[in-house]
């Protein structure tokens, strides 16, 4: 198989895990002090292009679980795929601050996003065209039950169609307030207790 930008394009399409793969392989090309500051600041023809250091960082990072702002990049998160939780990023400040700022991608989901900057960079990627390089899909993905954790709470200060305002007295007396999502509910178990979704 040639090595082309329409043969990346295409590998890209069919096996869209390679999405994240090829994210991490450009992160990886960027320098520490570029990854650490989400800009690219020297023109050596490898890593994120200038016009995609913040949001390739940005997307570098929600792969890898990598903390660019620390030394050593230390991994901190969970690394994510942008095929199955692409929706998680969409919410972040960092994409809705790259859509606004490029109009043209607000329709654009993640994915599509980083396949484009992958597409655009595949010179970089010619490790995709080693099947041992190749990401397998997390065994669990479909099966996995969410983590769960017990809240506890006093009473109900406030409902909202969205979510739902718990006050908690401790044990010193004093009063805690809690915005909690009605989508991270599971079940409410009565006696002021409610199952609810471990947030990530």
């Amino acid at each position: 198989m040639a090595f082309t930008k329409d043969t990346i394009s295409n590998l890209l399409n069919q096996h869209p895990l390679l999405i994240d793969k090829a994210i991490e392989m450009i992160g990886d090309n960027q320098t520490a002090d570029e990854l650490g500051s989400k800009h690219t600041k020297y023109h050596n023809g490898i890593g994120f292009t200038a016009s995609y250091g913040t949001i390739g960082t940005v997307l570098y990072q929600f792969v890898t679980g990598r903390d660019c702002k620390r030394p050593g990049h230390p991994v901190r998160w969970k690394p994510k795929s942008l095929v199955t939780d692409g929706d998680v990023l969409d919410r972040t400040r960092d994409m809705r601050r790259f859509k606004s700022r490029n109009p043209h991608y607000t329709q654009s989901t993640p994915r599509e996003i980083a396949k484009m900057i992958a597409v655009l960079h595949w010179r970089q990627l010619g490790g995709l065209m080693d099947r041992s390089n190749w990401v397998q899909p997390p065994a669990t993905a479909t099966t996995q039950q969410p983590q769960t954790m017990l809240v506890r709470y006093t009473r109900v200060v406030r409902e909202t169609e969205r979510a739902v305002l718990l006050e908690k007295v401790d044990s010193e007396g004093i009063a805690w307030e809690r915005w909690l999502p009605k989508s991270m509910i599971i079940s409410d178990l009565g006696q002021g207790q409610l199952k609810i979704k471990r947030p990530a």
